[in-house]
């Protein structure tokens, strides 16, 4: 093999790399950023199979009688990448359960246990919910990912009215595994309890535990063969 087409080769694979990224939101320590949604058509490398899925569960009591609560679930989802095989975490949340006197606005969730790893962060609207986050924000540890709603989500008491689930976050990782050892907290509002913050916890998120590349062996074998193969039928043309 000669170095032209050496180079050639390794160039074809950078430049793949790279554009697999180009519409993600790079969220660094101590940064905020605004989210507008995004969908696996913009960003091909979100398209995966599901590794894992599981609902948690947890309520408040506004009223302070337990007869009267607000339950929410949060959907922990993690997706591994068709196209690079990366690490995915995609929580979402449900409204279950209001049978209080009014209705409960959802306003932040924060999720801990990203530590010092990069993670890419984004909406998904082409999946189930009703709105996404409109911010993104990293503690300066990195470690604590916080998504506010300016517009909240509604947890309506009465079933006609809005019961409203976010759509899936993404947070595209370069973890190479995951660990169900990560925290989430919700806080909302009462409208009958206009001057309270309301907190519901959930253990067991889903986070990275091992720093990996963003394109594993035999990703990259393929992708490297693909260009190796371009290649050489490109010069085999200018000869003939």
């Amino acid at each position: 093999m000669n170095k032209t087409m050496l180079i050639g080769i390794l160039l074809c694979t950078l430049s793949t790399v790279t554009s697999n990224k180009s519409n993600a939101s790079l969220l660094v320590s101590g940064d905020s950023i605004d989210l507008s949604g995004t969908t696996a058509m913009l960003q091909p490398e979100l398209a995966g199979s599901v590794i894992h899925d599981e609902i948690l569960y947890d309520s408040v009591s506004p009223s302070g009688n337990e007869f009267f609560v607000v339950g929410i679930q949060v959907q922990n989802r993690v997706v591994r990448s068709n196209l690079d095989g990366s690490l995915i975490f995609a929580p979402r949340i449900i409204s279950n359960l209001n049978n209080t006197t009014g209705n409960f606005l959802i306003d932040r969730a924060i999720i801990n246990g990203f530590s010092d790893y990069t993670v890419d962060v984004e909406y998904r609207t082409d999946g189930a919910g009703d709105r996404g986050p409109n911010t993104a924000s990293r503690s300066l540890d990195a470690d604590q990912l916080t998504f506010d709603f300016l517009f909240p989500l509604v947890v309506s008491n009465f079933n006609p009215n809005p019961q409203e689930d976010s759509y899936f976050f993404s947070i595209n990782s370069n973890g190479s595994a995951f660990t169900n050892t990560g925290t989430m907290s919700i806080f909302g509002r009462h409208l009958d309890y206009p001057d309270e913050v309301f907190e519901l916890n959930y253990t067991g998120m889903a986070v990275p535990t091992e720093s990996g590349v963003q394109v594993p062996e035999p990703a990259m074998a393929s992708l490297l063969l693909s260009c190796f193969a371009f290649l050489v039928f490109r010069n085999q043309s200018k000869k003939s």
